[in-house]
């Protein structure tokens, strides 16, 4: 009769009851829990640090279980993880690389060492990394987003593009398929499809320095329903200021934008917020829209003095420059302001 303490290897027959007996002889030898014990602990070490961006100090916890037990999966992950994260891209390499050597069935190793890889810009074995990934999960978010960013920074547009809209299949929300898919679609010069593509991250993400660069490319590709207006060192993005059909009336939509704008100017304390109307061909009605956002600011922020909004209005077409050259837009709203 075998003793205690040593591991049984194999069943002689797939009997319930032997079976059960034999998981608790395991569970008594120790043989098992102290292996299942260490990767508990590795795990909720690790994915604690990892969330708390505590970098340095799970760098030292894994570093040091990394000297303890340098064939543990585990060990070499987290640590690899922890020094990516201090921007330590050649040291976490070969940490890396050793979690899939001895793990090589698990895509999230392959998708890290290919992030490695390519913060290194290696772009080859970074992209042979997320390929490896998705072979054994063909719907590995991280892997598809990735290997579009690497496809995209090498100008293969198509491959990227296919990626993306897989990812996003996954992930509808996924701000850098969205902006990325967008930006390859105006690039393609495919003019309806990237308008959308514009309008749907902004959708999703209406603010932000990624808004804003998007609303320049719509913008250049001659769509104005999002604008971004410069106050001060302060550059804001938002929605078109819309009137109801026919009349004067601010459409409730574009009362929020208008809300917006004036909290800014309000926190500012300084200068003066100038609003400038254009319609084409009608100075009268030009100036009845101006006068309208302005009782409208004044009513909703009875601490802005009257004195502090100036209004211009013009029956010309307002005239955007940008890189793509000249834009004129019939009806619209602009802000600044003055010192």
């Amino acid at each position: 009769m075998p003793a205690v303490n040593s591991c049984p290897v194999f069943l002689k027959n797939n009997s319930l009851p032997l079976l059960l007996l034999l998981l608790v002889v395991t569970i008594s030898s120790g043989c098992v829990v102290k292996d299942m014990g260490n990767a508990f602990k590795h795990s909720v070490t690790g994915d604690y640090f990892l969330s708390t961006k505590e970098y340095s100090r799970g760098a030292k916890n894994f570093h040091q279980q990394v000297i303890a037990n340098p064939d543990s999966t585990l060990a070499n992950y987290y640590y690899g993880r922890f020094l990516l994260g201090n921007k330590q891209y050649k040291e976490a390499l070969p940490y890396l690389k050793k979690t899939t050597a001895l793990r090589p069935g698990k895509p999230d190793y392959h998708f890290w060492l290919g992030v490695a890889y390519g913060s290194l810009g290696k772009k080859s074995p970074e992209k042979k990394s997320y390929l490896a990934a998705l072979s054994l999960k063909k719907d590995h978010l991280q892997s598809l987003i990735y290997l579009g960013h690497n496809q995209l920074e090498s100008k293969k547009y198509k491959a990227a593009l296919k990626n993306y809209t897989a990812a996003l299949k996954l992930w509808s929300a996924s701000p850098s398929s969205l902006y990325n898919r967008a930006l390859i679609l105006t690039k393609l010069g495919r003019k309806p499809e990237a308008l959308d593509g514009w309008l749907e991250y902004l959708s999703y993400y209406p603010s932000g320095a990624m808004a804003r660069r998007a609303v320049a490319h719509l913008n250049n590709l001659g769509d104005f329903s999002f604008r971004n207006y410069t106050l001060r060192s302060r550059t804001i993005t938002v929605e078109k200021i819309y009137f109801e059909p026919l009349t004067v009336e601010i459409a409730r939509g574009s009362q929020g934008s208008l809300e917006l704008i004036a909290t800014i100017f309000k926190n500012m304390k300084k200068g003066k917020l100038q609003l400038v109307v254009y319609q084409l061909n009608n100075k009268k009605l030009a100036r009845q829209k101006a006068l309208k956002i302005k009782t409208f600011l004044l009513k909703k922020f009875p601490e802005i003095a009257k004195k502090d909004i100036g209004v211009s209005w013009f029956a010309s077409p307002e005239i955007i420059k940008s890189k793509k050259g000249k834009k004129k837009i019939n009806e619209s709203v602009h802000f600044f302001i003055s010192i």
